[in-house]
């Protein structure tokens, strides 16, 4: 068994967290278990130092513990759907429901529709792009400057938008370069350093279908986008993009060279030195590295107890059956952290030990 994992790319430590709150402390809840097990993101900071949002709530672990944060505690709203970091002053800041807050020593500041410029207070996804907030809503982009404290609104008026339902946003980690969206109904937009706007849809310009391959975002229906250096990966629930700044891939499970699960794409997510996306499908986590054309999904095994390792490589698939299975198949949420990758399920997180 040692010696499949080794040569098959990842060994998955399993951990399934399930909500139990067992104490009560001034300010929050100090719990053995996540909040809720239904975990939409993930910021993964260092091994005592990972967050999570969940259907009930915001959940920090610090190697031993989860403490608990709800609205009582100053968040806005319980559903927390984004996580970023200021890597300036490594403030937290979280996309909800009801609104985004900024979290500095266990304190909510909290922007709303009601208190800022905010345009919507549901929000899908939010990230840093210095000197900027940039806030992913369904009512469009909401842009807070951390400087002059001002808002700025983009919509179907000032952008080349068709939809303003705003589901994806993404940055890299040191807060500098372009921003991208995944917008439903509008492609992929990017915000350039500069403050240009390019947008990127289907040229096929046919709603529901992709007649050409690589020629283009998949769809026009976009719900999630990783981006680091030139490269960018986004997810839509017809199959998987990727754009390098000069050519187009595209993906479904159809395709000859697609080791894709599933078609149902809810986040896309590039590991820290962007050679490897993690994907996050209805029927389980895939992993691709391009250079090599090499997929690997893990999911529940089918045919019996534990998981199931299926590798697509070279045109061929190989599978085997291990004795972990992750926390559930529906994957909202990844972030890696080192040769670790975090996991939030519909019904629970988990983590691996990648070893690719």
């Amino acid at each position: 068994m040692r010696k499949f994992f080794h040569k098959c790319c990842f060994l998955f430590l399993t951990l399934i967290l399930f909500h139990n709150p067992v104490s009560k402390c001034p300010g929050a809840t100090i719990s053995d278990k996540i909040p809720n097990r239904m975990v939409y993101a993930i910021k993964a900071l260092a091994k005592d130092l990972i967050w999570i949002g969940t259907e009930d709530g915001l959940g920090r672990f610090d190697g031993k513990a989860w403490t608990i944060y709800k609205t009582e505690d100053g968040l806005p709203h319980n559903v927390v759907t984004s996580i970023a970091v200021n890597p300036q002053d490594k403030s937290i800041w979280l996309g909800t429901f009801g609104g985004i807050a900024r979290m500095v020593e266990g304190k909510f500041e909290t922007f709303s529709t009601k208190n800022s410029g905010l345009v919507n207070d549901v929000v899908y996804g939010i990230t840093v792009t210095l000197p900027y907030v940039w806030v992913a809503t369904t009512n469009g982009i909401s842009r807070y400057d951390l400087n002059t404290k001002e808002w700025k609104t983009y919509n179907d008026k000032n952008a080349p938008m068709n939809e303003v339902w705003v589901y994806g946003a993404s940055s890299e980690p040191d807060g500098q370069g372009d921003t991208w969206f995944a917008i439903w109904g509008s492609g992929l937009l990017r915000v350039k350093s500069t403050g240009e706007i390019d947008s990127y849809q289907d040229p096929d310009d046919i709603f529901d279908v992709d007649l050409v391959r690589n020629d283009g975002p998949l769809h026009e229906i976009q719900v999630s986008v990783t981006a680091k250096g030139n490269t960018v990966y986004s997810g839509a629930y017809f199959g998987l993009t990727r754009y390098d700044g000069k050519n187009w891939n595209t993906w479904t499970v159809k395709d000859p060279d697609s080791g894709l699960p599933s078609d149902f794409i809810n986040v896309v997510k590039l590991s820290e030195d962007g050679k490897i996306c993690a994907i996050g499908t209805d029927k389980g986590l895939c992993l691709y590295d391009h250079s090599a054309g090499k997929w690997v999904t893990f999911h529940k095994n089918p045919h019996g107890p534990g998981g199931e390792l299926r590798k697509f490589e070279n045109g061929a698939w190989t599978s085997e059956t291990t004795p972990f299975a992750p926390a559930g198949d529906f994957i909202w949420s990844i972030d890696f952290l080192g040769d670790q990758i975090w996991v939030g399920t519909a019904t629970g997180l988990y983590s691996a030990r990648l070893l690719w």
